[in-house]
């Protein structure tokens, strides 16, 4: 009975520790306001700014690297502030900002968004056509998606705390699908998951090689600073100071080699060794 008891306390007590755990990783990440988006590009179906907010949404959470703020939460903060066109007025990114308590926003608008014939089943048809192939034309071109969607958006990327642009870029992405609306929300999704490549590109990582065993090297960051399994990472080592007016501006870096991530804890990972002779001390960030 006693064995039970305790048994019960163990498990409780891991269980605390778990989500406490889990809370904290998320309380220790970025969070990132998405705005809707505006649609200036004339495409006649409303829904793509939607569709493309949704992909950034869905992008950006599913990196594990940041918190997004509820699309539900920043339309209401919009609303009542009166916030109708942010994308045509960043000057009100900063104070948007603050009232969502996000780390960034992310605003933009849609500028170019189209639908057009996929030109490889057009090419299947064709070739199908010339050499008479009947069913068996019609049941290779069933494979090939119908139409091939485009969009490209404006964006800016914006830190709360400076009030910085980090990202100010035209964004874009391309797809087949086998309908209109399916290829263009294949091409949202591309477009999504290139802007997250941008910001992986800007997202500060520095990190530290704490001990190498083999082929094994661990590193001193974690899940905590938005590390993910299967990242590659830049091995540097820092030289000479480089010195202005008197003053340590910076250090020097050399690139030596590339580790893997194979393991991510919350506040170190096991990485592979790529290549190079890396040294314990030695830096370690994205490239």
């Amino acid at each position: 009975m006693f064995a039970k008891f305790v048994g019960k306390i163990f498990v409780a007590a891991v269980t605390v520790v778990i989500c406490c755990s889990l809370n904290f990783c998320e309380a220790a990440k970025k969070t990132i306001a998405v705005m809707p988006l505006e649609n200036v590009s004339g495409y006649s179906d409303q829904r793509v700014a939607e569709l493309m907010t949704e992909q950034l949404l869905v992008a950006i959470h599913s990196s594990g690297n940041y918190t997004v703020v509820e699309r539900a939460q920043m339309e209401k903060i919009m609303r009542e502030q009166g916030f109708e066109n942010i994308a045509a007025d960043p000057n009100k990114a900063a104070e948007l900002n603050k009232l969502s308590g996000a780390d960034y926003l992310l605003v933009g608008k849609v500028t170019m968004a189209v639908v057009d014939n996929n030109p490889t089943a057009n090419t299947v048809s064709k070739i199908s056509n010339i050499f008479g192939l009947g069913d068996l034309g019609n049941t290779a071109s069933n494979y090939v998606d119908k139409f091939k969607g485009k969009i490209a958006l404006e964006i800016r990327f914006v830190d709360n705390t400076t009030g910085e642009i980090i990202i100010a870029k035209t964004v874009e992405g391309s797809k087949s699908g086998a309908s209109q609306l399916e290829a263009l929300n294949a091409a949202c999704k591309v477009a999504a998951e290139n802007f997250l490549r941008d910001l992986d590109e800007v997202n500060p990582f520095r990190a530290r090689i704490a001990e190498i065993s083999g082929e094994d090297v661990y590193i001193d960051r974690g899940s905590l600073d938005g590390l993910r399994r299967g990242e590659v990472l830049i091995v540097a080592r820092e030289g000479e100071p480089i010195v202005v007016n008197g003053k340590i501006v910076a250090v020097k870096q050399t690139v030596i080699g590339k580790i893997k991530v194979v393991e991510v804890n919350s506040d170190y990972a096991l990485c592979k060794k790529q290549s190079g002779e890396i040294h314990k001390g030695d830096i370690v960030k994205r490239g």
